[in-house]
């Protein structure tokens, strides 16, 4: 009686443990966290990138003596599916997809167009739509191999948290998958993904070589219409779009006098209205900007006023320096078409619609610099 007693106790206790026999510890598993797509001579080439996620675990708390262990794989195929599907031939164990943090598309496929990439990513079940998306016209494997600061891994670097400096220097705004996506795919509607690239000037570890130490840094944006690539533009050609952008927090702008640079203001939140002019093919535009700033450098004496005045005009020439080079290169880097769209034009009306300088007919400025330490 005491054994049958006994091992009904053991029947039930066994019931009741969790179903955990089959899970992995996290040294058995590969956790990719960033992919890297290329094109070349008509395969897709998919880069990998693997972390130890014990190790970055263990970075709370712990100073690192040497870089946390990182590999880089590489396979290609036809198509996005085939390319992964060689990379398990050699993985040694199976790939996590589920930490994905970042993706990065060469110049090359963004050419060809994306949206078979995007499709294939999308209905794999494994990958999240909530990576950060970039562009390059640099080797992905060599940005993958980038580390952060103090032997930090790769996730403590814009690659994986572009959020942080974005909320204290706006200029291009960082993009997740899913945001990315839905505004190639509006009608008219152009998508600005971030370009990334490394820099080797900026920084340097003061150690026994002095070597140079690799950052990345974002140097201009591909725009994006319907999947694909139009023309790439330069950091220095978007300086305009920030002021059109509602996701800015924190931007600079120089005071200039005389060509010379005399001072910043800090401008934060700056809110722009578009309104049309006239309708059809005879559509023009005007903005209106209203942002508040503070002064973080002032080597002249200025009133609030002059300054006002300056930093007003200076808004205005970077938005009309934007739109002339994307007037230029046929982008529409203000997204007018879609606006258009979205009020009353129909898409082939929108697509026979040509932008030029004169489709920009006004643009107002009003600033509000706090007095802060301006000589009034």
């Amino acid at each position: 009686m005491k054994v049958c007693h006994a091992l009904s106790i053991g029947i039930i206790l066994l019931l009741l443990l969790s179903g955990c026999w089959d899970e992995k510890e996290i040294g058995e598993v590969n956790f990719a966290t960033a992919i890297g797509i290329d094109f070349v001579d008509g395969n897709y080439v998919l880069y990998v990138q693997m972390m130890d996620f014990s190790n970055v675990a263990k970075q709370e708390g712990a100073k690192q003596s040497a870089d946390a262990p990182l590999f880089v794989g590489q396979s290609s195929g036809k198509t996005f599916n085939e390319a992964m599907n060689n990379l398990y031939k050699t993985a040694q164990a199976p790939i996590n997809w589920g930490q994905v943090g970042s993706i990065i598309y060469s110049e090359s496929v963004l050419e060809q167009g994306i949206e078979k990439v995007d499709q294939a990513i999308r209905r794999n079940g494994e990958f999240r739509y909530t990576p950060w998306v970039y562009g390059t016209k640099e080797s992905i494997k060599k940005i993958f191999s980038v580390t952060g600061f103090f032997h930090l891994p790769p996730i403590y670097t814009i690659l994986f948290q572009p959020e942080q400096i974005y909320n204290v220097y706006s200029y291009i705004e960082p993009l997740r998958m899913h945001r990315f996506i839905s505004i190639y795919n509006e009608p008219a509607g152009t998508a600005f993904l971030p370009s990334i690239s490394i820099d080797t000037n900026a920084w340097q570890e003061l150690a026994a070589k002095e070597d140079p130490k690799e950052t990345l840094r974002i140097n201009g944006s591909f725009p994006i219409d319907q999947g694909k690539l139009t023309e790439w533009m330069s950091y220095e050609e978007l300086i305009g779009l920030r002021w059109m952008d509602a996701k800015v927090k924190n931007t600079p702008v120089d005071i200039i006098v005389d060509g010379e640079h005399i001072g910043v203001v800090q401008i934060t939140s700056p809110k722009a209205t578009i309104k049309q002019v006239n309708d059809g093919e005879e559509a023009t535009f005007q903005f209106q900007l209203k942002m508040r700033g503070h002064v973080a450098d002032l080597e002249e004496k200025m009133s609030s006023e002059q300054i006002e005045k300056i930093i007003s005009q200076q808004v205005k020439d970077d938005i009309m320096q934007t739109f002339q080079a994307s007037v230029d290169k046929d982008i529409d880097v203000y997204n007018l078409k879609h606006w258009l769209f979205r009020n009353g034009m129909t898409l082939e009306e929108v697509n026979n619609y040509q932008l030029s300088m004169d489709s920009l007919n006004e643009i107002s400025v009003t600033v509000h610099v706090e007095s802060k330490g301006v000589y009034d």
